[in-house]
């Protein structure tokens, strides 16, 4: 069971992962165990693995002087920082993919682009090291997977296959940014 517990006092959201079994005087308890004042905040709990949100983002358009409101639903699970990094790795091989098919050129039903002259340079493990890699070209295949060549940066002439998720997280905008025009 989650508990999430909106503290008015210190402006901020915590969430709790306990036994499924807790009844309302028990999860009372339990937060005033952890310190938690119950004069400052409001609590609820659910058996879930996530609980839904919505950010809005409202602002003024610069031009018409009309609000603007648009928003983005997202979800709160269990904030590891491990959790985090594979979402953004796989926000990235998306952004990715998408470029490929979109100025790619068409081989066997995938997309794929090469590099040239100046090639992208992200930080990957490399037989399991931590280094720079140069990526020379990379590829989609009609069910979406990716194969990217590259060849580490300071031993070049061995190019071969870096599996995508060995590229660091915040690195692939750097191969997605230098496809297409």
């Amino acid at each position: 069971m989650k508990i999430i517990v909106m503290d008015s006092a210190n402006v901020r959201i915590e969430f709790f992962d306990v036994a499924d079994n807790m009844l309302n005087d028990d999860i009372e308890k339990f937060l005033a165990e952890h310190y938690i004042s119950l004069n400052s905040v409001s609590w609820m709990a659910a058996p879930i693995d996530y609980v839904s949100v919505i950010l809005h983002d409202i602002s003024i358009d610069k031009n018409s002087g009309e609000e603007v409101h648009s928003l983005r639903p997202a979800k709160l699970k269990n904030f590891s920082v491990y959790d985090s990094v594979q979402e953004v790795k796989h926000r990235e091989q998306v952004e990715l993919t998408n470029a490929l098919r979109l100025h790619g050129k068409q081989v066997d039903g995938g997309h794929e682009w090469h590099f040239e002259g100046e090639c992208p340079i992200v930080a990957a493990y490399d037989y399991d090291e931590p280094c720079d890699v140069v990526i020379l070209s990379v590829r989609v295949n009609r069910y979406g997977k990716l194969t990217i060549i590259g060849d580490e940066k300071n031993d070049r002439g061995n190019e071969h296959e870096i599996e995508a998720d060995d590229i660091f997280a915040g690195q692939m905008s750097f191969i997605t940014s230098e496809i297409g025009d």
